[in-house]
């Protein structure tokens, strides 16, 4: 058996396998000795938040993922479940509950595996921000300002990525003025899991304004499976750019997943009551919180309630009001994305949205 280092070298690892020693534990700790980056093994009764906040990736054995989820465990990037065998719904409920960026197969995903250790050795950059957006009731306009954020991080001289993950929201192709543009769309990524190259999410993902996006398709419209989920936004992170989820509504699994990983969760709700009242009752299934989540109120849909009233009802707070602009339902009738003009109440909205999804992301790397 490889022999882990020591537990003096706990500060210094880059990596951290939690488990007990095995097969996943022996392959974990060879990769990471190839890729040249420093390990530290444990049993899940050595693990506290000193322990486990400290290394650059932490992998848990599924075998023991259950344990983990249950030791109420700070939240951190940088997390891995690893199996040899093929994941069952008891892994991926576990992966939901610890907020696992990815579940791994072995020895199928040793070349992700490989790139990921390289990635938490520090030899290419880090993680591109996460930004989740969901609608609170229906007709709220998660895929417009989902959209309206990927345009507005392209204007800035970013490479986003835009996943429109609601198979029942037209796509988001529409919302984005790109449903002619040809490539993959959702059903053709169906069936991946595991590893994913950047240079496919970069290369083989179609492009307009400046967007690399990933749609629902109208004529197959399906539930994204969460392990393709997973690999798509894995790969999506890892090109550095920002990486943004149009969510459908609803409290799937997927959700309660990205919930536990992302920057920043945007929960869009009309400044109703009716509004409101949906929207409770979804952040309470989706377990979203304070400081990574937030409402984004779209004012003018009706009778409007005070933001403090808002935030009250839904349990969240309001970080952005969205006024109704007769412009943008224009363009939404001429096929043509929402494209915040730079002086508009939009692209300023959009523009504080990222800072905030940016100093979470700080925060939390």
């Amino acid at each position: 058996m490889r022999r882990e280092q020591p537990a003096s070298a706990a500060d210094d690892a880059g990596l951290l396998v939690v488990g007990p020693a095995n097969d996943v534990r022996e392959e974990v700790l060879r990769l990471a000795a190839t890729a040249g980056i420093l390990a530290r093994a444990i049993e899940v009764v050595e693990l506290t938040n000193a322990v486990w906040s400290g290394p650059s990736l932490v992998v848990v054995d599924a075998d023991c993922a259950d344990q983990v989820s249950v030791a109420a465990l700070a939240r951190r990037p940088g997390l891995v479940i690893a199996t040899t065998s093929r994941p069952s719904a008891d892994v991926w409920s576990a992966a939901v509950s610890i907020g696992v960026e990815h579940v791994l197969e072995l020895p199928a995903g040793q070349a992700w595996l490989v790139d990921r250790l390289a990635d938490a050795a520090g030899r290419t950059g880090p993680l591109g921000v996460l930004v989740a957006v969901v609608g609170g009731c229906g007709g709220a306009g998660a895929s417009t300002l989902a959209s309206a954020l990927a345009l507005s991080a392209a204007g800035s001289g970013h490479q986003p990525v835009l996943l429109g993950a609601d198979p029942w929201d037209g796509g988001i192709d529409i919302a984005l003025g790109a449903e002619d543009v040809p490539g993959p769309r959702w059903p053709d990524l169906a069936d991946v899991s595991g590893r994913l190259s950047s240079a496919a999410i970069l290369d083989g993902l179609p492009q307009a304004h400046g967007v690399r996006f990933l749609s629902s398709a109208r004529n197959q419209p399906s539930t994204v499976p969460l392990p393709a989920l997973s690999a798509v936004v894995t790969a999506a992170r890892r090109t550095g750019g920002p990486v943004i989820v149009d969510l459908p509504r609803g409290a799937g699994e997927s959700a309660r997943w990205l919930g536990r990983l992302v920057d920043l969760g945007l929960v869009v709700c009309p400044a109703t009551v009716s509004g409101a009242l949906a929207t409770r009752a979804l952040v309470t299934e989706l377990s979203w919180g304070v400081p990574t989540s937030g409402i984004v109120v779209r004012v003018g849909l009706g009778r409007d309630i005070d933001d403090e009233a808002l935030a009250v009802a839904v349990g969240l707070p309001v970080l952005q009001r969205l006024r109704e602009d007769a412009r943008l339902a224009r363009r939404r009738q001429r096929g043509q994305p929402p494209g915040p003009r730079s002086h508009s109440h939009l692209a300023k909205a959009c523009t504080a949205l990222w800072r905030l999804a940016a100093e979470q992301h700080a925060r939390a790397a």
